[in-house]
C-alpha cells in the first residue's frame, strides 16, 4: 500500500513539475514575442538637430496634442479641443529621445494595439529606472490619443534636458 502511495506522490510531483516548466517557457515566450513587436534603434552618431528636425517637419504648423512648459514641466496642457468625436484607429507610436548626457538617440515604434493592452489608464511618460524623466504625469489615456487621431503628441524636453518627439500614425 505504501508503494503505491509512493508512485501517486512521484506522479503528481512529475506533473507539478511539467506544469511549472510549461508555465516558465509561456512566460518567457510571450515577453519574446512582445519584444519582437517593438522596434528600438539606438545610435550615438548622425546629425541629432537634422533627426527632430525631419520629424517637426511632418507636423510644421500643427499644435502638438499635449504641451509640455519650458518653465514648469510639472504642468502639461492637453489639447482635448482637438479631439474627435469619433476614434480613429491607430497603427503605431513612435517615439525619438535624444539624451544629451549619454549623448544616445533613440527611436522607439510600438504598435498601438500593445498601447491599448495598458486598458484605458493614463499614460506615464516617466519610464522609472530607464533613465528617461521629464517629469510629466499625463491624464491622457490611448482612448484620447485615439480620438485625436494620428499627428504630433508631444514635442518636449525633460528635466534633464533629453529631447523627445511622440506621434502617432
Amino acid at each position: 500500500m505504501a508503494e503505491k502511495k509512493r508512485n501517486w506522490l512521484l506522479i503528481i510531483l512529475g506533473i507539478v513539475v511539467v506544469v511549472v516548466i510549461l508555465g516558465i517557457a509561456a512566460v518567457v515566450g510571450f515577453g519574446y514575442w512582445m519584444y519582437r513587436q517593438m522596434e528600438i534603434s539606438t545610435t550615438t552618431t548622425g546629425n541629432i538637430e537634422q533627426e527632430f528636425a525631419d520629424v517637426r517637419a511632418r507636423f510644421q504648423g500643427k499644435v502638438p496634442y499635449v504641451e509640455i512648459s519650458m518653465d514648469d514641466q510639472d504642468k502639461a496642457v492637453v489639447h482635448h479641443e482637438l479631439e474627435k468625436e469619433t476614434r480613429t484607429p491607430l497603427q503605431h507610436l513612435r517615439l525619438v529621445a535624444y539624451d544629451e548626457r549619454e549623448h544616445r538617440l533613440v527611436r522607439l515604434t510600438i504598435p498601438f494595439w500593445l498601447v491599448r493592452l495598458g486598458k484605458n489608464k493614463e499614460i506615464n511618460l516617466s519610464a522609472g529606472r530607464s533613465g528617461f524623466d521629464p517629469g510629466v504625469r499625463l491624464s491622457v489615456t490611448p482612448e484620447d490619443i485615439e480620438r485625436f487621431g494620428p499627428g504630433l503628441i508631444v514635442d518636449g524636453v525633460g528635466r534633464r534636458g533629453e529631447r523627445f518627439i511622440v506621434w502617432a500614425e
